[in-house]
């Protein structure tokens, strides 16, 4: 697939997320048989046999099937309690199991092509209880048909083809809940758990003699950001063709180990492109020859199918990509069972004043493999910091007896890491597996404590007060409670009253305490500065009919009683979750029939109660109109707005097209509700999966703030502080539940404090469009408890935020008189810079904003004053173009905003592989500079990794004058030359190869380093083209 542009923290082969091309030959997963709505409780494949043990109220079937899918005789068992759980299945087709007669020490063969039962066993003489399982596993002895495992003894007895019993088989080790699975290479591999707790679970493979060989051990659920996962009962076990194990299942996955237990390959249950398999919950899953055998629901209609797959089409499967996110990595970019890293702090947070510790842990089965492999390491922190994170790396033995091994860290300074282990084969040098632990170091003064919050952390958000707790450590000011209105009125037809309500469907609720979590979380709000909201709402059909039949007003009334009986502290309400996209896109009928009825309802009930209004997803401000012309400015204290952007782009991507533009609109349209309403941002949020994303969560929450203020926007409840769900898989969350702390929640506590008590900033005009710079006055007031403190001192001076549009570049800081600037980050790192009078200082400076305060006034200019933009005015032309973009739009003022420019997929003479834009300027001018902003890699564009830039000269001649590549997070980069004078000016992108497919070299998305992504194939004719969003060029300074 080629080299992604920045690293994948875990991945030890990035070619597992990165797309196939779109005519890469697909699995085929062959269904055998039916199944009916059982899952089988055995498989068993040998020869060209297959049979499968289905049970149904105490009578066993074991049907039989050809390797074709020739229906055999099926084997019926009424023996009730004593029906067959396991059976074996011989060379021939024959069926060895239990008869179910009473005892349960009898076995019996049934012939191929017989229901009846033939040569008997009788294991009562060996006095060692009832037949436990059959195996079809021979010990390695001749004559032997199966082996049979019984309640009192841990040596199994041998069933010999001539009808006789030998009780002196192998005996075997193990602990609880011991489960067998018979190999085809005569090799069994026996599961047990340590106790009836499950503490841990253990799977051997013992040889054809018994004697036992590779061992796999693991925690029956696994810990989170790279620790040793856990080894959660697989439901089957077959060989791999080429060596090693396959574990099936619980349900979702597939696994390859080697001979040796490392992890190779993985699958996933309904993942992978182009070829993908699934699972029936708990499915056994058996090798016969050279095909495995597992239960499928059918493809079409319910039920499950046997399915078949051929080695072959195997590979196929555990080769196909799937998808990169958070929780996916979770599962699959692992050291292996028994091995990970961790520190010793939750969440893996560290607090201001620690010392940061990581360290490998090793099982002692590793000691096994300590001259076969190394741990290679490498920790890093946010690129974009200055100055720069000085990383550490190394390499580490596996300790010959298990245990824990320290790696060195960097020193501590406020920010997020990033730890990259490897296990690497000394002989070759192969990575054969990878994970990555995610550390987060807190800034001075903060007071963020994941151990102090309470309970209620949930995959969807946390719980009442836990959710206001968080809010306040991380200083995201506000948090909401959304009320589930068909689990509250489990009865909408009822007459509205208190008895209809079932309260104990309100989140936070505790036995005889419904109200528990809400109210204290409504009452540690209310000391906190934590604006704590209720919503009531999101467009299900018990409050969808509660509005058609006129009783939702009502309904209000009785919940909003009951909540302020029993949460007194809480005021703030707001009715309807996005009601333009759940039902409501006429803003008019939203503010008539949800809005009004609402506010008339809990001001009814609470004096002091306000409402937040709108809520509407985006800020879609002729809808904002609609609900202002039909009088809803009456019902709104508040107006709410979900000011997301497209493709997870930034607020200053998007320009005055998205958020920024947008609410300014919005401001205009609320004038008619005279005295200013207030603005809260009730949902927004970024989804930070990818090495692109990770990092820019961050700077989208800092400059975010930045915005807001600049904007009149008040409060901000980011979607959402805690949890792991989100869209498609990837995860919205600043905190991972149960796992770590992202760059997002870090900027957030620190860069709320940083601005807390200060006023709307001046926007300032720096002479350059991607270099953008606010001025605040000195903070005023008590400092918010919220978030953390303003670093020391600096409360009181003047702040300069700076930053620019995604380019790494220096500014100048010019100071009015001498003196010490203290440059605070995003995470809340300081450092201190020296200014004298009136001497421009050299700034680095990127997208992820940085605030200086001084007792000086500062001002900021680009490095170089190059005035006015020469291609402004130009005549665009390009390569190709999608429908519905314009190359103009380049060179126009602001460039192209929320719609990049995006390069069609054929020219005249076929697929667009390099594409290009040309501008032929008005006039012959000096140019020395060139610069692109190419479109975000955030979700689903492509975006500049490398370009050419060549200039025309007033001869006609073209000449390269330079290129980048290697681009990824920058999306604002340069070229500079030799001041010349030209004519036109083209960018252009090579092209590379990916999967055997010419196509762009783009960064096709940050998600999986650039590479493109397996949900979208490579093909000639790129779905993604390169998008851009503004050329400019400049002469030399003056």
């Amino acid at each position: 697939a080629g080299d992604p542009a920045a690293r994948m923290c875990g991945v030890a082969d990035p070619d597992r997320y990165a797309a196939l091309a779109a005519d890469a030959p697909v699995a085929t997963v062959q269904a055998l048989a039916d199944l009916g709505d059982a899952v089988p409780a055995q498989l068993a494949a040998v020869g060209d046999h297959v049979a499968a043990l289905q049970l149904d109220d105490g009578t066993a079937t074991i049907s039989r099937w050809s390797a074709a899918g020739k229906v055999g005789t099926p084997v019926v068992v009424d023996g009730g309690d004593d029906a067959p759980g396991s059976f074996a299945l011989t060379a021939d087709g024959g069926v060895l199991a239990v008869d179910g007669s009473a005892g349960g020490t009898t076995v019996a063969l049934w012939a191929a092509g017989s229901a009846d039962p033939g040569t008997t066993w009788d294991l009562a003489a060996l006095d060692r209880g009832r037949v436990r399982a059959v195996l079809g596993w021979t010990a390695g002895r001749s004559g032997v048909l199966a082996t049979v495992v019984l309640d009192g003894s841990h040596r199994l007895a041998l069933l010999r083809a001539d009808g006789t019993v030998d009780g002196d088989g192998p005996e075997l080790e193990w602990g609880s809940y011991p489960r067998f699975y018979p190999q085809d290479d005569g090799s069994l591999v026996l599961m047990s758990d340590a106790d009836d707790q499950s503490s841990s679970i253990a799977l051997v493979q013992y040889a054809a003699d018994g004697t036992p060989g590779l061992r796999l051990e693991g925690p029956l659920q696994g810990g989170s950001n790279g620790r040793a996962p856990g080894l959660d009962h697989p439901t089957g076990v077959a060989t791999a063709a080429d060596g090693g194990l396959l574990l099936a299942g619980p349900t979702w996955r597939l696994l390859e180990v080697g001979p040796d237990g490392v992890w190779r390959r993985q699958s996933l249950a309904g993942e992978g492109q182009g070829s993908t398999f699934r699972f029936a919950d708990l499915t056994p899953f058996v090798r016969g020859g050279d095909a495995v055998y597992f239960a499928s629901p059918r493809e079409e209609g319910d039920g499950l199918q046997l399915s078949r797959v051929a080695d072959a089409d195997l590979d196929l499967l555990l080769d196909a990509p799937i998808v990169w996110d958070v929780n996916h990595a979770s599962s699959l970019d692992l050291l292996g069972f028994g091995a990970g890293l961790a520190t010793d702090a939750v969440d893996d947070y560290v607090a201001p004043g620690t010392t940061p510790a990581v360290h490998a842990t090793f099982t002692a089965a590793w000691g096994a493999l300590a001259d076969t492999y190394e741990l290679r390491y490498a920790v890093t922190g946010d690129p974009w910091l200055d100055p720069p994170v000085a990383g550490t790396s190394g390499t580490v033995a596996i300790p010959a007896d298990g245990g824990e091994v320290p790696l060195e860290v960097p020193a501590a300074r406020p920010g997020p890491y990033e730890v990259h282990a490897e296990l690497v084969e000394k002989a070759t040098g192969a990575v054969r597996t990878a994970t990555c632990l995610r550390y987060a170091v807190g800034a001075q003064g903060a007071t963020f404590d994941p151990a102090s919050l309470a309970d209620g952390a949930d995959w969807g958000g946390a719980g009442p007060l836990r959710g206001v707790q968080l809010a306040a450590q991380l200083g995201l000011g506000s948090h909401r409670v959304q009320l589930d209105f068909g689990r509250l009125v489990p009865d909408v037809t009822a007459a509205p009253s208190e008895a209809g309500l079932d309260l104990a469907a309100l989140p936070g609720a505790e036995d005889g305490d419904p109200y528990a979590g809400i109210a204290a979380a409504a009452a540690l709000a209310a000391d906190s500065d934590v604006q704590l909201y209720v919503q009531v709402g999101q467009g299900g059909e018990a409050e969808a009919a509660a509005v058609a039949d006129g009783t939702w007003g009502a309904w209000v009334r009785v919940i909003a009683a009951a909540l302020h009986a029993g949460a007194p502290d809480l005021h703030l309400w707001a009715p309807w979750n996005e009601p333009n996209n759940t039902g409501f896109g006429d803003g008019a009928a939203y503010a008539t029939q949800v809005l009004a009825p609402f506010a008339e309802a809990v001001r009814g009930v609470d004096p002091r109660a306000r409402v937040i209004g709108g809520n509407a997803l985006n800020v879609v401000v002729p809808w904002y109109q609609q609900v202002v012309d039909a009088g809803g400015c009456a019902s709104m204290d508040v107006v709410g707005i979900h000011p997301y952007t497209g493709f997870n782009r930034s607020w200053d991507e998007e320009g005055a097209d998205g958020p920024i533009g947008q609410i300014t609109a919005l401001r205009q349209v609320l004038a008619a509700c005279g005295a200013t309403l207030p603005v809260w941002d009730t949902e927004s949020g970024w989804w930070s999966d990818g090495p692109a994303n990770h990092w820019a969560q961050a700077y989208d929450v800092a400059r975010s703030l930045l915005w807001m203020r600049a904007l009149g926007v008040d409060e901000w409840m980011y979607f959402f502080s805690e949890g792991g769900w989100g869209e498609g898989g990837f995860t919205w969350s600043l905190v991972q539940l149960g796992s770590f702390v992202k760059p997002g929640a870090l900027a957030m506590a620190a860069v709320s404090g940083v601005l807390d008590g200060r006023g709307a900033p001046d926007l300032l005009d720096t002479g350059d469009p991607a270099l953008h710079a606010m001025a605040f006055g000195p903070a005023s007031g008590a400092p918010s408890p919220a978030g953390n403190p303003a670093p020391a001192g600096t409360r009181d001076d003047p702040l300069l935020a700076v930053w620019t549009q995604d380019e790494v570049t220096r500014a100048l800081v010019t100071a009015d008189a001498a003196t010490t600037v203290t440059v605070t980050d995003v995470y809340g790192g300081t450092r201190t810079l020296d200014l004298a009078a009136g001497a421009p200082t050299a700034l680095p400076v990127t997208g992820s904003p940085v605030f200086l305060t001084a007792d000086a006034g500062l001002t900021v200019a680009p490095a170089a004053d190059a005035g006015a933009d020469l291609l402004a005015g130009g005549t665009v032309t390009a390569s190709s173009s999608t429908d519905g973009t314009d190359p103009a739009d380049l060179v126009a003022e602001g460039g192209a905003g929320a719609n990049p420019w995006r390069a069609g997929a054929r020219t005249e003479d076929g697929p667009d592989s390099s594409p290009w834009v040309q501008v032929d300027l008005a006039e012959p001018a000096t140019v020395d500079r060139v610069v692109v902003e190419g479109a975000g890699i955030r979700c689903c564009t492509s975006g500049v990794r490398a370009y050419t830039v060549e200039v025309q000269g007033e001869d006609g001649t073209w000449q390269e004058v330079g290129r980048q590549d290697g681009l990824f997070l920058a999306r604002t980069t340069s070229v500079t030359f030799e001041p010349r004078t030209v004519t036109a000016v083209r960018v252009q992108v090579p092209s590379t190869t990916t999967r055997g497919v010419t196509v762009p070299d783009v960064n096709y998305s940050g998600q999986s380093g650039g590479l493109l992504p397996a949900w979208e194939p490579v093909q000639p004719e790129p779905t993604w083209p390169v998008s851009l969003v503004r050329l400019a060029a400049y002469g030399p300074a003056a």
